[in-house]
């Protein structure tokens, strides 16, 4: 039997995702979603609890979904890839199924051995020292806009994580057909549908398009401000992702005027909008640094979210549990969600 895994986010499903589960199916017998849990890579609760995405994944195709600890789900991509490329190992998987922009593997491979240069990494830290933010610092050094693309600089990062775990999984990457976030014709980005709830009924699923809600992102905003209001600057030092004195402007940034105001006195040019959305989530869950460096060297837990009914073996030997960020960051969703997680795992 031949497994696909997919690492994912879901946020939410659409029918370009459809297309890549569709695609996995057609050289392999099983397709395992690696999917985030309640707070994405983009540093916010997702657009629905993980239970809800993890069944819409069903419901698309896939056969069993596990979840991607907070750890790895909220980091940057070459965290967000290691922590999935881990499991995807331990699921003893057979392909990687990713999509990406350029839809070439030769071209995103000769990235890697790029990055794996000493002198390119050393061009790479002079960028940073300019205060390029680190995406932009790296294709400045490698010399290619093959990662200006978002989808193209995770591809990259699964082909790292695959080859510094040693993994015998094969790679299989598929092209977007469509420029997801303009003017969408066959396919739609999560970030579209998240903002714009007209292109639902288009590009989405009814059985998607009702669970999705703004109400959690919303609180949290409001949470995440009033947090950090009562925070204490010497806590947030230790904060993972905190650099270069970035505590002292998270502590000293205006939280009365709400979570944008706040942002906006937060941001410098070495840190985009997305990895600062992370930090200040670093904060609320209190993610230290210490904690992130363990990730990277530790085995993720393995959490089931769904299972189709007719791929149950495919529990078989599976531990089932979460870490500890991760149940803390479950125990926030839900009181922002105010709704108690299922007390068993559903099979559909």
């Amino acid at each position: 039997m031949k497994t696909s895994v997919i690492i994912c986010e879901f946020n939410p499903l659409h029918s370009g995702h459809k297309r890549l589960i569709d695609f996995a199916k057609t050289f392999s017998d099983k397709v395992v979603c690696v999917m985030s849990g309640n707070f994405v890579q983009r540093g916010m609760p997702a657009c629905c609890n993980k239970y809800k995405r993890a069944l819409h994944a069903v419901k698309a195709g896939a056969d069993l979904v596990v979840e991607l600890p907070t750890v790895y789900s909220t980091a940057a991509a070459e965290n967000f890839a290691l922590g999935g490329v881990q499991i995807a190992n331990r699921l003893g998987a057979d392909f990687l199924v990713f999509g990406s922009e350029c839809g070439d593997l030769c071209a995103l491979q000769n990235c890697v051995d790029l990055l794996a240069d000493a002198k390119v990494n050393a061009q790479i830290r002079q960028y940073l020292s300019q205060g390029e933010s680190y995406p932009k610092a790296v294709a400045c050094a490698v010399g290619s806009d093959v990662l200006d693309k978002p989808n193209n600089v995770l591809a990259l990062e699964y082909l790292r994580a695959l080859k510094a775990t040693h993994s015998e999984i094969v790679p299989v990457t598929i092209a977007r057909e469509d420029n997801y976030n303009s003017a969408p014709q066959q396919y739609a980005s999560s970030s579209a549908l998240r903002n714009e709830p007209n292109l639902r009924e288009k590009f989405t699923y009814d059985f998607v398009a009702k669970d999705v809600s703004d109400d959690v992102e919303t609180q949290y905003r409001l949470f995440a401000t009033q947090f950090l209001s009562l925070a204490e600057k010497k806590d947030l030092e230790n904060v993972a992702g905190v650099s270069e004195g970035l505590h002292n402007r998270i502590f000293a940034a205006d939280k009365t005027q709400g979570f944008e105001k706040m942002m906006e006195e937060i941001k410098t040019k070495r840190y985009t909008r997305v990895k600062l959305q992370r930090i200040v989530l670093n904060c609320v869950l209190g993610i230290t640094k210490e904690q992130e460096q363990a990730s990277k060297l530790l085995q993720p837990k393995i959490k089931v979210l769904a299972v189709s009914r007719n791929s149950t073996k495919l529990l078989d030997g599976l531990e089932n549990q979460s870490d500890e960020i991760t149940q803390k960051a479950d125990r926030l969703y839900s009181v922002l969600e105010k709704c108690p997680p299922p007390a068993k795992l559903e099979v559909w």
